[in-house]
């Protein structure tokens, strides 16, 4: 059979767990923890198990250490602050972290671009059929004037991880078809949602395709800078005369006054500063939030503190924290030498950007790419200086050019079979 028309079925399964990364059905949730069971906690509990031959390729790297030092520092702060359902937030860390690093080996950019394609269109099926199911409360979905009960975003995080996540998903398809549809799909969400941090991404995976499509780096470089001194000065301007409720989350004025009704950033970022200053050696994954209801009477409708530095610093003490920076300069560190692996570093970026406003970095979506992107191989400087031919009009690179990757072809996985093979 060709090879074309065979189903392969470690594809198969992580293409179905990516889409459920990204399009995450609740199945249960726990108002008093403020959690809730998705689909894709279901497959990263079963998933791994089919893989455990593959831990003999499994490395130690800087992501392995930070989780170690995280999982420990729980243990240890349990018996103190006790261990909540949320902190089985760990379990789900690493489980994803394991799949993302074997995936990682197996995959060429062929492979992962199918793969992201799939998750693209199955988003934007998943978008059509909730906005047809929720027509008569659209307004809800896409602005903060309303309230939609039951409502299903692509997160159960709300609007604003929904708005992040087409961005995020954007930044893996540069290069492909779906770059300009994903993006602008991404940028009108992010308007109509007013998500801050989700035209805060637009604008990232933005500033990236025109750097990599550049004439040269001064051209671009003055066209961004020029382009967003115009924004801001046309924002300036129509807040003055116009209300523009998207604007109007960029102004800090909005933020202090949800702080006086005691929720919003501003108010979780001082409650952990209270508790910091009573325990700088973290108390354990879970705990900050309830933590800081003690200490400040608040019952918070948040579970996290809407900053992962400041949540790991919280909950995993200052060695958490340094071990999670330690990571940051690693990937930031390591070479991205093909098209897909830059498209995953540069996800890891904008994510690491963006979580100084949101996320709780127990994300599986993160730990996923975190395990793919240090389990990418390192190509030869050899392969590096006669880049692989790509084939036809798509620009992607051969069989012979890239180790094939199949699941049933296991000598392909081996790193000393892909050094050894040269490019034509």
């Amino acid at each position: 059979m060709p090879n074309s028309l065979r189903l392969n079925p470690i594809k198969a399964v992580a293409t179905l767990l990516l889409v459920f990364l990204f399009v995450q059905i609740p199945l249960t949730q726990n108002t008093d923890d403020k959690t809730h069971i998705n689909v894709y906690h279901i497959l990263l509990l079963t998933l791994p198990f089919l893989y455990v031959p593959s831990l003999k390729h499994f490395r130690v790297n800087m992501a392995t250490i930070f989780i170690v030092v995280l999982t420990l520092t729980t243990i240890f702060a349990a018996p103190a602050y006790g261990a909540g359902l949320r902190s089985t937030q760990l379990v789900f860390v690493v489980m994803a972290f394991f799949m993302g690093s074997m995936y990682g080996r197996k995959f060429d950019d062929q492979d992962w671009t199918k793969i992201f394609s799939i998750v693209f269109v199955c988003t934007v099926i998943f978008v059509i059929l909730r906005d047809i199911a929720f027509a008569g409360q659209l307004a809800a979905i896409y602005t903060r004037t309303g309230y939609a009960e039951n409502m299903l975003y692509l997160s159960t995080g709300g609007r604003n991880i929904e708005a992040s996540l087409l961005v995020m998903l954007s930044i893996l398809l540069l290069g492909t078809r779906f770059y300009f549809p994903s993006v602008m799909l991404a940028l009108l969400t992010s308007g109509m949602m007013q998500s801050r941090a989700g035209l805060i991404g637009t604008a990232i995976s933005l500033w990236i395709f025109l750097w990599r499509t550049r004439k040269t780096k001064l051209y671009y470089l003055n066209l961004a800078l020029g382009m967003a001194l115009l924004v801001l000065v046309a924002a300036l301007i129509f807040t003055s005369v116009v209300d523009i409720p998207v604007l109007d989350r960029f102004n800090l004025k909005s933020e202090t006054t949800l702080e006086e009704n005691g929720v919003g950033r501003l108010v979780l970022w001082h409650y952990a500063g209270v508790a910091l200053h009573k325990n700088l050696l973290g108390y354990g994954i879970g705990n900050g939030v309830p933590v800081m209801e003690k200490l400040s009477g608040i019952d918070f409708v948040e579970n996290n503190v809407h900053n992962v530095y400041l949540q790991f610093l919280l909950e995993g003490g200052v060695q958490s924290l340094v071990a999670y920076l330690i990571m940051i300069v690693a990937i930031l560190a390591k070479r991205a030498t093909t098209r897909i692996q830059r498209n995953v570093k540069a996800y890891l970026i904008c994510y690491l950007v963006l979580s100084t406003i949101q996320f709780n970095g127990s994300e599986a979506y993160l730990w996923f790419f975190i395990g793919a992107f240090f389990a990418f191989p390192t190509w030869s400087a050899q392969e590096e200086n006669d880049p692989p031919v790509t084939s036809g009009r798509r620009g992607l690179p051969t069989a012979q050019a890239l180790p094939h990757a199949d699941g049933d072809n296991h000598k392909s996985d081996s790193l000393a079979l892909i050094h050894s093979q040269e490019p034509r």
